[in-house]
């Protein structure tokens, strides 16, 4: 059994007047918080200058930075002139004897070679034959529709291969760019067919149809020689 200290007493509860004095041992004091706004904040500028830009240098990649946002503003004397846009491919246009040389060369120098000279009795030379410098129509007959059976060449007999025609493979121009070529080359110092030219030709030998000509024939075409235009 315990006995009490009669001189020991007990700490008074505190009261609720002393629980929250500022004095008192345990206070702690809450800052005061400023209540939320409901305003929103402008954003800053600065994030719309950098997004500008980098749209700017995006654009620049795919346009290109030489065209990029030329003409957009007065450059004064001596700036940019030119359309805004794509830059303009100049294209330089063949002449028909160049357009000629390269035709040939893939479709006639395996057979007439590279030099127009032919093979000996087997294709003909081109260089200063009757039938190049001759007429051009008799000559656009043979293109057309080719020739079969042996032909004299300046006095010289080639053989009997058949040449075929090319009515289906070259169109009125490209076909008289080619006569323009074997005509104006190797020396042969024959005027231009026009594409109008051949485009008479095709439509007057039609009825040859696939069948290519003979030396009979062809000879029945332009029995006087060239003709008059055919002067350079």
């Amino acid at each position: 059994m315990s006995k009490q200290n009669p001189m020991v007493e007990s700490p008074k509860p505190p009261t609720g007047e002393d629980s929250i004095q500022p004095n008192a041992p345990d206070f702690v004091e809450t800052p005061e918080v400023s209540p939320l706004s409901s305003e929103r904040e402008p954003f800053p500028a600065w994030i719309y200058l950098a997004c500008g830009f980098i749209l700017f240098l995006a654009g620049s990649s795919f346009m290109g930075f030489d065209d990029f946002g030329q003409g957009l503003l007065d450059q004064g004397p001596g700036g940019f002139t030119g359309s805004v846009g794509p830059k303009a491919t100049v294209e330089v246009a063949s002449s028909p004897m160049d357009i000629g040389k390269s035709l040939y060369g893939g479709n006639c120098a395996n057979c007439h070679q590279g030099s127009g000279e032919g093979e000996p009795g087997s294709y003909p030379p081109l260089v200063a034959s009757e039938w190049v410098m001759g007429s051009k129509e008799r000559l656009a007959a043979i293109m057309l529709h080719g020739i079969s059976g042996p032909i004299s060449v300046k006095g010289d007999t080639f053989g009997t291969q058949v040449m075929p025609g090319w009515s289906g493979n070259f169109t009125d121009e490209k076909m008289a760019a080619i006569m323009t070529y074997i005509r104006g080359t190797w020396g042969n110092t024959m005027g231009a067919v026009k594409p109008e030219e051949v485009a008479a030709a095709r439509a007057k030998f039609a009825s040859q149809g696939d069948a290519p000509f003979t030396e009979d024939q062809l000879m029945k075409i332009a029995p006087n020689g060239p003709d008059p235009s055919d002067k350079k």
